[in-house]
């Protein structure tokens, strides 16, 4: 049995090492399995800690075997009985209360405008007004952004829409803050298109802009006819390609998404191998996938079942054996909070200036506005709130799951494809966890070190 990584600090306070009963064991609920050519890595999703096991050492945690007294003592077996949810339920609330709380809001998803340049056939922001934010409103929230932030670095997402569409909001933004001595930096979640040569410069240097999601639907046929980009001059495809090597070259991480249902995803396979080889020098951006959601309805399911599933894990395996594989990294502390809307330093502001918690909502449940700040600390906390279904008190990953009862993908549901795709998020995650130890020389990474942020999860679309 191997170490690859730690349990997490915060894991072994709040969680102790148990004593040993005299009584049957069984493998933990909350031990992940995923097979590899060494033998079975084992991940225990509360105490994040990740072993190498051999197939025998597998086989007899897995039927409980009293020889197992090392992983009962780290949690991998426990007696039969145990209920081990409400455990994992009382740890991450006490992680909650004792979270460090920052002094102001550091963290602004600006909607630069609500248009698009795209037409991307699957937007969840299909049929939605287009609309710009105009200079003044610009200008109001740096004022607004250097008022709340209390001295503290802010990061400004630039969203949309397509946010290059309003360069000049993002220039006001930037340069007022700037000449207020606010320290930034920025990301941005395009399509691409709009940049070029100058433009890279400028959200280098001005924009202090350090990462950029860029989507690409397939390779250039597929891409051109899927994104249908509004006056579009040549081809989509090889513009953007181009204009990501220009963002690389100036020093932004770049992070390519791909979005994958049945029609495309063997296209995608064609992707993934062209751009291994046409981003095989020293500066690579990274490269992930989605399955696209349905947004017919309220916490519709991703996918369109078992053979969607299927086959996007088949490629994002591909994709992970490249050296631009990404995909998110295993949690190294215990996650106090779901994502943007249900943390306290997060904001969206909308281009008429009214303020949110959520990036997927940009008509609805809005808490305030950057003139009277925040007005509706009612729906701030509603915002808080988590649901739970049945399911949860026997799901592997429930310590990595936060469902938000304001959220419409995740609403009051968890359906089999829900948890099947998170179950392959989280193998994927395992096995990559993994890799990057083999290529680190076996290095352990400490147990509450903040790995680099592949973080895709509440960012971007």
């Amino acid at each position: 049995m191997q170490t690859i990584l730690p349990p997490m600090n915060a894991a072994q306070k709040l969680c102790p090492e148990p004593k040993i009963a005299d009584c049957p064991y069984r493998l933990s609920q909350f031990a992940l399995s995923a097979p590899c050519e060494e033998g079975v890595l084992l991940y225990n999703t509360l105490t994040g800690e990740l072993l190498l096991l051999s197939e025998k050492e597998y086989r007899g945690a897995a039927n409980g075997d009293e020889e197992g007294e090392d992983l009962k003592k780290r949690r991998f077996l426990v007696p039969e009985d145990y209920d081990e949810y409400t455990l994992c339920r009382q740890i991450l609330s006490v992680a909650r209360l004792l979270a460090p709380k920052k002094k102001g809001i550091t963290g602004f998803t600006v909607f630069t405008t609500t248009d698009c340049n795209a037409r991307c056939p699957y937007c969840y922001e299909l049929g939605r007004p287009r609309v710009p934010m105009s200079d003044r409103t610009a200008a109001d929230a740096a004022d607004f952004i250097a008022r709340v932030s209390e001295g503290e670095k802010v990061t400004l997402s630039w969203f949309g829409g397509e946010p290059l569409m309003n360069v000049r909001a993002i220039d006001i933004i930037t340069s007022e803050l700037a000449g207020r001595g606010v320290p930034f930096a920025s990301r941005i979640v395009s399509n691409g298109y709009l940049f070029d040569a100058g433009l890279v410069r400028t959200a280098k240097e001005k924009w202090a802009l350090e990462f950029a999601q860029i989507t690409l639907d397939g390779t250039e046929e597929t891409y051109n006819r899927i994104k249908g980009i509004v006056n579009c001059e040549g081809s989509a495809f090889s513009r953007v390609l181009s204009n990501i090597g220009l963002l690389l070259d100036a020093g932004v991480r770049v992070q390519i998404r791909l979005n994958v249902d049945l029609d495309n995803v063997r296209d995608l396979s064609k992707l993934t191998g062209y751009l291994a080889e046409r981003f095989s020098g020293e500066r690579k951006p990274s490269l992930y996938s989605v399955l696209i959601h349905d947004f017919s309805s309220p916490g519709a399911s991703p996918g369109v079942g078992a053979e969607a599933l299927a086959a996007w894990d088949e490629l994002q395996r591909k994709i992970l054996s490249t050296p631009l594989g990404s995909v998110r990294r295993l949690p190294r502390s215990i996650r106090a909070n779901g994502c943007m809307a249900d943390i306290d330093s997060s904001v969206t502001i909308l281009p008429d200036g009214r303020i949110g918690k959520c990036e997927h909502e940009s008509e609805q449940l809005f808490v305030g506005s950057i003139y009277d700040g925040i007005t509706d600390p009612e729906t701030v906390e509603r915002w808080r709130e988590r649901v739970e279904v049945p399911e949860c008190r026997t799901c592997a990953l429930s310590p990595l799951c936060t469902r938000l009862r304001l959220c419409s993908w995740t609403a009051d549901r968890c359906g089999d494809e829900d948890r099947e795709r998170m179950r392959l998020s989280a193998e994927q995650m395992i096995i990559n966890e993994y890799k990057r130890s083999l290529m680190n020389g076996g290095d352990k990474i400490e147990a509450d070190e903040d790995p680099e942020k592949d973080d895709f999860s509440g960012f971007g679309r």
